[in-house]
């Protein structure tokens, strides 16, 4: 610090502020009441992600990041004293918006508004009371600060495609390598021989799952990529590559792991590779958990190996970036104007979290989930919930389903139920190509159900391709419609109309809706020639339809 400034700034002043600063953060991140988490009590924005984190042990490094941060924090310490406080009015408008966010989380109870909240009232209060030359300073610890969120909505956008990708490079090394296989989506299945009567999947069956497809260990690498590279690297050159590239190396660790369990099953069997299937819950065997190590040491082996290439290629001969020098540092009457703003926008916000009607009820069911057995020419047999289905969704969430045939149709139709938390119904964008279907268009229908206004449904036309027990390749086709029904009856077309409503319903109408998924499964029949038949989905549509309307009016409690 200059002479000057600590004239103008005792260090009475940058104490206050920065106890301050630290209080009104821990108050809102760490101890105010914002989420139920588990639908019991409130508890602070930390409290849920440490129940996250103890759910999930994939997010434990989210709990690491914080600490992580107040030792980087440490360790330009000496620099950041020499600093004066000049405050910035660029803060405001930051913490203001901070706040809102904030509000709105805390108001329709959920944490992703929260966790924005979080890191932009952190770069308000920077910009407030330490001004540019601070957040130029802290701005590496500052975007550090993310790995902190756990990235949900993030996991399940992401989580397909790497499974998917996945998938394909993993089947494509071991064909190339002599080992037969086949993908169905999602799924790795040894090739059929039909000389030694094998049939597809006879030898070994592999699902890319969350676990395996990378995404989980994306963002912890992501973290340690970041970590690295800014304390390896100089330039935002070299640590950019270097972040850029936990991305491929997640992926070929993962598809390294897919190799050894597919080699791990041809040569010593299923149970050995992958472990046993108890009761529908599957136990990993010694090989599989062993064979997990390897996506991090090959995704760190890689890491180093590209700082060290970086080091060596990219950034010698560059000049290293010099910090900027410290202003004058404003007086101390305005640093404590600008402590005064952030205190007065931070408890004006707490009070009107604490003064809003925030009371979390979950709205009912809209629906009467029991279908009959016949509906008009439609006989059926029931389709419980399986033991995958119950493993992979919350407790609370309940699914009825049945197949409805007749000689020349058939249907499946499925009711999803919701439980308490928002959005635990799947989205059918995720799971129907994880199944290995490829869409092939999407469009809006109406469907009339003797309501007062036509519902609007989605309507996809798909198809993918599957090997018969001879080795041919034969390609089935299908027409599937869902919507979401919510407790009050209103209805959404798709997955983020749903999202959009229930976050906008919460707030406006505090109206938490417990949703339901309604979706009908539509095969088409198999043709004999190659060419198909156009008029199929048509006729499959209108069919879908008058059975709708025979079905649905019936189970729905607002009419």
């Amino acid at each position: 610090m200059t002479s000057s400034a600590t004239s103008q700034q005792p260090d009475r002043v940058r104490l206050v502020t920065l106890v301050v600063a630290g209080l009104f953060l821990g108050v809102l991140l760490g101890w105010f009441p914002y989420q139920h988490w588990e639908f019991g009590a409130r508890s602070s924005v930390f409290g849920g992600i440490l129940k996250k984190a103890e759910q999930d042990s994939e997010w434990w490094f989210c709990l690491v990041t914080p600490f992580l941060v107040a030792w980087l924090i440490q360790r330009m310490s000496r620099s950041l004293k020499q600093l004066p406080l000049d405050g910035s009015w660029l803060g405001l408008p930051v913490l203001l918006v901070g706040m809102l966010f904030y509000w709105f989380g805390y108001k329709v109870d959920t944490a992703y508004p929260g966790y924005l909240a979080g890191q932009l009232l952190t770069l308000g209060i920077i910009l407030q009371l330490g001004g540019v030359t601070w957040l130029r300073r802290l701005f590496f610890p500052w975007a550090f600060l993310v790995f902190t969120w756990p990235m949900l909505p993030l996991e399940s956008v992401l989580a397909v495609p790497l499974r998917m990708m996945t998938a394909k490079a993993s089947g494509m090394v071991l064909n190339l390598i002599g080992v037969p296989v086949l993908q169905e989506g999602t799924g790795l299945l040894s090739a059929a021989d039909p000389v030694k009567g094998l049939s597809a999947g006879d030898l070994f069956q592999l699902d890319v799952e969350e676990p395996c497809s990378g995404i989980r260990s994306l963002f912890s690498l992501m973290m340690l990529a970041a970590l690295y590279g800014w304390l390896s690297l100089k330039t935002w050159l070299g640590r950019g590559i270097l972040f850029a590239s936990a991305i491929p190396l997640a992926v070929l660790g993962n598809l390294v792991r897919m190799i050894l369990l597919a080699l791990g099953s041809l040569w010593w069997g299923s149970d050995f590779a992958i472990g046993r299937n108890i009761d529908g819950h599957q136990e990993m065997s010694f090989y599989h958990s062993m064979a997990g190590f390897a996506v991090f040491g090959v995704a760190l082996s890689g890491m180093f190996g590209m700082a060290t290439l970086l080091e060596n290629k990219v950034e010698r001969g560059r000049p290293v970036p010099k910090p900027a020098a410290p202003g004058a540092g404003s007086t101390a009457q305005r640093a404590w104007l600008n402590l005064g703003v952030t205190v007065l926008v931070l408890g004006g916000g707490l009070t009107l979290c604490a003064l809003s009607d925030a009371s979390y009820k979950v709205g009912p069911l809209g629906i009467e989930p029991h279908m009959p057995g016949i509906v008009g020419p439609f006989v059926s047999t029931d389709q419980p919930m399986t033991a995958r289905e119950k493993a992979a969704l919350l407790e609370d969430v309940r699914i009825e389903r049945r197949i409805y045939t007749k000689p020349d149709r058939t249907i499946l139709a499925t009711v999803v139920m919701s439980g308490a938390e928002k959005r635990s119904i799947h989205s059918p964008d995720v799971c129907l190509p994880a199944q290995g279907w490829q869409m092939t268009s999407e469009s809006m229908v109406s469907l009339d159900l003797g309501l007062a206004t036509e519902v609007q449904a989605t309507m996809k036309t798909m198809h993918r391709d599957i090997m018969d027990d001879q080795g041919r390749r034969m390609r089935v086709r299908a027409v599937f419609l869902f919507w979401f029904l919510g407790s009050d009856g209103t209805t959404c077309a798709g997955n983020q109309e749903h999202v959009w409503r229930t976050y906008s319903d919460a707030f406006f109408k505090n109206i938490n809706h417990r949703w339901t998924m309604l979706t009908f499964f539509v095969p088409l029949p198999m043709e004999k020639s190659l060419l198909e038949d156009p008029f199929a989905e048509l006729a499959a549509l209108e069919d879908t339809k008058a059975f709708i309307r025979a079905l649905v009016p019936g189970m729905l409690v607002n009419k």
